[in-house]
């Protein structure tokens, strides 16, 4: 009876180790299936993260080259980024190191979203920058334009006024005459019976000219082409003057009448063509032709 009952005991407690070491082997199975899903897990995260810093990268790579905008926090950034992954690759896989890198990760990409916010607020910036600039630089030229058409019209007046203020004659006339114990002249176009020749004109009023004296100078040129009278010669810088005879004339901008006779080069005047012409100083004023007979 009691080899027996110790039989029966015996087998209970095979049983119970049976079920214990059947339970302890499904157990040690199914950690080990999930420590292994674990490690493809985690192999896989860590290689998804490496794949994020290496795309990371690319962008600051690609910003730096087409901006010169903040170049220096860009590579102070894409050096953190290169350091991170250098020692994501060097590491070992685990769970406390796959959410430390991810944090990590989660700070580059905030501090990514910062600068690019502060690169395009520098380029909105510097494009407005341009922009002003252009349209100084179109209004400076546009002044510069409007400068230059300035001087040009001052120019202008300048001139328009300098020929303003110069003198004119009218009624320039020329003629022989005969002279008379009495004073009087009698007008004549024969050359053997003239005594002079009598020339005439009219200095006209002018507001914008200058008052006082005015030198005038009277050429005459017979026909055989010389100059009649004192034939005095005058230099005006490069130009040489031969007159017949001078005149000073008080000019007060009003209008004032005068008259010259001139003499015979000879005896007596030749027949033919006469030339006079009248200056102010070097400046022809007028001329006429005048035909003896």
């Amino acid at each position: 009876m009691s080899a027996n009952r110790n039989n029966n005991a015996l087998k209970i407690l095979i049983g119970i180790l049976f079920f214990l070491l059947l339970g302890l082997g499904v157990y040690t199975y199914s950690f080990y299936q999930e420590l292994s899903a674990n490690k493809v897990a985690l192999s896989e995260e860590k290689l998804l993260l490496q794949n994020e810093l290496s795309d990371l990268l690319v962008t600051y790579n690609s910003e730096i080259e087409s901006s010169k905008l903040m170049s220096k926090e860009l590579r102070e950034a894409r050096s953190r980024i290169q350091n991170l992954l250098t020692r994501l690759e060097n590491s070992t896989t685990s769970q406390t190191t796959i959410q430390n890198y991810r944090r990590e990760l989660s700070i580059l990409r905030n501090e990514r979203d910062v600068l690019r916010k502060k690169t395009d607020s520098l380029m909105l910036a510097n494009a407005l920058l341009v922009s002003q600039k252009t349209t100084v630089e179109a209004a400076f030229d546009q002044s510069v334009v409007q400068l230059d058409s300035l001087q040009v019209q001052n120019n202008t007046l300048k001139d328009d006024l300098a020929k303003g203020s110069q003198l004119t004659v009218s009624r320039f006339t020329s003629a022989g005459v005969i002279l008379r114990r009495s004073g009087k002249r009698l007008p004549n176009d024969r050359a053997n019976r003239i005594d002079k020749l009598e020339i005439c004109y009219t200095v006209n009023a002018n507001e914008y000219a200058r008052a006082g004296d005015h030198d005038f100078y009277i050429q005459v040129i017979d026909p055989r082409n010389n100059v009649m009278g004192e034939r005095i010669s005058l230099a005006f810088g490069e130009n040489i003057l031969i007159y017949s005879t001078y005149q000073e004339i008080a000019y007060q901008n009003e209008e004032v009448e005068s008259c010259v006779l001139i003499n015979p080069a000879i005896d007596e005047f030749l027949p033919g063509i006469y030339r006079i012409n009248l200056f102010e100083n070097d400046r022809l004023l007028s001329n006429s032709v005048l035909e003896l007979e």
